[in-house]
């Protein structure tokens, strides 16, 4: 199987039609349908009833979709890991993690060089809170870290180096039916009046806690890490988001993209730094640092681009 077959799979379920699933991938219905015959043949059962209505998952779908969801967040290649079993030596793992909905450039990039590296050179990547990845590169659990900090969380990665690769800020994404969209800069009439829809971040929900310091008491829809399910959240109940642009921008789902947003800098201190974290007490062999070097300098490249 294939991380495209996945991602296919979790998109057809999603929006239960193969024109406008194929239409949003932006590949043809006969190559989705195909994709998707091809996943059910591995895996031995059928995810889709197809009729004249969509495609609607089968029990067995609905059992196994959470778990394609796990295998597509995570972005590991269980299929290179098995070959690396295989192999005689040791292999050098550099286990890499990303804040929540940042895996396209991450995935696109480690596929790009998944046929180049050596056999015992293996990389895994998995998404995980801001404060999980600073304790992982702490522990030595982890070796790369993808984070977002602003100043008052410098503190917390003292001891450890951060290498910024953008600048960005904390905006409010929201329905294009919401009648904020209609405002130029919000207050705290404004927020009170609002449900939140909130992604899985120690350092969001210490910005939540102080909106509602400011505002009082905030009604929570839904916390999550995943992109469809914030997007849907934010149309079907009408909700609001505190996102960072680049969980966004880079998402593997890619309407979040189109959903307005709004300033907040006159409430809270917006501006935030995305880079690279790493314990300067790691340290790997030649070929290893090479193409972690590689794989970062390309991940800076899509990032830089957007």
């Amino acid at each position: 199987m294939t991380f495209e077959q996945l991602l296919y799979a979790v998109e057809l379920a999603n929006h239960q039609t193969l024109q406008e699933t194929a239409d949003l991938l932006h590949i043809s219905k006969s190559g989705l349908s195909q994709s998707i015959s091809q996943l059910e043949n591995e895996l031995g059962v059928k995810l889709f009833k197809r009729t004249r209505y969509g495609s609607k998952l089968t029990a067995q779908g609905k059992e196994l979709l959470p778990l394609i969801k796990q295998m597509l967040s995570q972005g590991v290649s269980l299929t290179k890991k098995a070959h690396n079993l295989g192999k005689s030596g040791q292999i050098e793992t550099v286990r890499v993690a990303y804040a929540n909905t940042m895996l396209k450039p991450f995935l696109n990039e480690y596929l790009a060089m998944y046929q180049d590296v050596p056999t015992k050179f293996n990389m895994e990547i998995s998404q995980e809170t801001v404060t999980q990845i600073i304790d992982g590169i702490r522990s030595h659990r982890i070796n790369l870290g993808f984070i977002a900090i602003n100043d008052s969380n410098k503190a917390e990665i003292h001891g450890l180096e951060f290498k910024p690769v953008h600048v960005g800020h904390l905006k409010l994404f929201l329905s294009p039916d919401n009648q904020l969209v209609k405002k130029q800069k919000i207050n705290i009439e404004d927020l009170q009046k609002q449900r939140f829809a909130l992604f899985n971040d120690s350092y969001n929900d210490r910005i939540f806690e102080h909106l509602q310091y400011l505002c009082g008491p905030l009604k929570t829809v839904i916390k999550t890490d995943d992109g469809w399910a914030m997007y849907t959240t934010i149309k079907k109940a009408n909700a609001v988001a505190l996102v960072r642009d680049w969980q966004t921008s880079y998402s593997s789902y890619e309407p979040l993209q189109k959903l307005p947003s709004l300033d907040i800098s006159n409430l809270i201190d917006d501006r935030f730094y995305l880079g690279w974290l790493t314990n300067p007490k790691y340290t790997t062999s030649r070929y290893t640092h090479r193409y972690t070097q590689e794989f970062i300098k390309h991940v800076d490249a899509q990032i830089k681009e957007c």
